[in-house]
């Protein structure tokens, strides 16, 4: 008998009580003794990685004993080969690939050119079990959010290229985690902290025919290929924005997934989407935003830059790497003379200290010292510790 095709989508609460119900029905519909492979790559920047890793297999171990647990880690395009290849037959081996938090574009960024798409694809075409959550989920989709750009940095709303794990069962959708989130207070931070305004133009970008799968924080709604059905689980409700049809679905609703469907998607890209820029574009896109005084777009340009050159190797590579020290450099210049506000100044620090840490994770420890040399123009002392980097005012 061919093995189920399951696809479960989590909003958050990945790792918490409330899901252990829902992981315990995919384990169970695999029967015996299924092999969970952890894939760690949309955290993998982060300073507190291993503990991330760490908290996610003792919750398994102790919640869920019925199956066995791997990490497949990749948590860097420049991860030595030997490592890249273990987590890879992890991932081939394994009947449930489990992913969750992190960054979404970061995620994206070190998968593409590796046989990873490939073989979360063959998950739910051949045969076995796809449980992701949160950053994770938002990659499914034919297209992504790159939620920490938009709301912590800045940039312009747009979509990025999902992997499109769902088009391989048929769905054309893009796929929006904590679509409940409250946590502004004052302000919308809803649908995945684009708020709903703001995701409403998203959402006029997608190609007619591209639904949106909305999972609340704390929820599951899991597809069941084989059935044809999604139903859902958990304490919130699933949003299905198909056209000008709008289905919510709350816990133990069940629906087919041809409500996902509203007839041939387009094959363009939506407007906002951006091809890879040159270079000599990013800078002169950084130009022109240094000396207008917007530091949004000046950080977009340099984010830009850090996500175009993982692809770049040669004289190329070590072009773009001159430019982003510059780059770096002007732009805490540019804040200084701004005066920020201490909310904004904060969202560039945070965006500085990912592109730092991203520079860590591949070894460029010269990028990475000339950021903490930026930002002490700032006025800000970062400190390297055991539970993560963390930064404060300079008194």
């Amino acid at each position: 008998m061919a093995a189920p095709r399951l696809l479960t989508i989590m909003g958050s609460g990945e790792t918490t009580a409330t899901m252990v119900p829902v992981h315990r029905t995919v384990f169970d519909r695999l029967g015996g003794r299924p092999l969970v492979a952890v894939l760690d790559t949309p955290y993998g920047f982060q300073e507190n990685a291993d503990e991330l890793t760490a908290r996610t297999l003792d919750y398994f171990r102790t919640s869920l004993p019925m199956a066995e647990f791997e990490v497949a880690s990749l948590r860097s395009a420049g991860d030595p080969a030997p490592f890249r290849e273990r987590a890879l037959d992890t991932l081939r081996r394994a009947r449930v690939i489990f992913s969750g938090p992190g960054s979404p574009s970061y995620a994206l960024r070190v998968w593409a050119g590796t046989p990873i798409p490939g073989i979360l694809a063959d998950k739910i075409i051949a045969g076995g079990a796809l449980t992701f959550a949160s950053a994770a989920s938002i990659t499914l989709g034919r297209f992504s959010l790159p939620v920490y750009e938009v709301y912590k940095v800045g940039a312009d709303p747009h979509w990025l290229d999902g992997l499109d794990i769902l088009g391989a069962a048929g769905i054309s959708a893009v796929v929006v985690p904590h679509w409940d989130n409250a946590e502004g207070g004052t302000h919308d931070t809803s649908r995945c902290w684009m708020g709903a305004r703001r995701f409403g133009a998203l959402r006029s970008r997608l190609p007619v025919g591209v639904a949106v799968l909305g999972v609340d924080e704390h929820t599951a709604c899991l597809l069941d290929l084989d059935e044809g059905r999604l139903s859902v689980a958990g304490k919130g409700t699933v949003t299905l924005l198909v056209g000008p049809d709008t289905v919510v679905l709350g816990h133990d609703d069940s629906a087919p997934l041809s409500l996902l469907n509203a007839g041939p998607a387009e094959s363009v890209h939506p407007p906002a989407h951006r091809a890879p820029a040159s270079r000599a574009s990013l800078e002169g896109d950084f130009e022109r935003a240094a000396e207008a005084g917007d530091a949004g777009a000046a950080l977009d340009a340099i984010l830009s830059l850090e996500d175009a050159h993982q692809s770049w190797d040669g004289d190329a590579a070590a072009a773009a790497h001159s430019s982003l020290l510059g780059m770096v450099t002007r732009f805490a210049t540019v804040l200084v003379g701004l005066r920020l506000d201490d909310t904004t100044r904060a969202g560039a620090v945070e965006a500085l200290l990912e592109v730092r840490a991203r520079a860590r994770a591949d070894g460029r420890w010269q990028d990475a010292d000339a950021i903490r040399r930026a930002l002490s123009l700032l006025s800000v002392e970062v400190h390297d510790t055991p539970g993560g980097t963390v930064w404060e005012p300079l008194a």
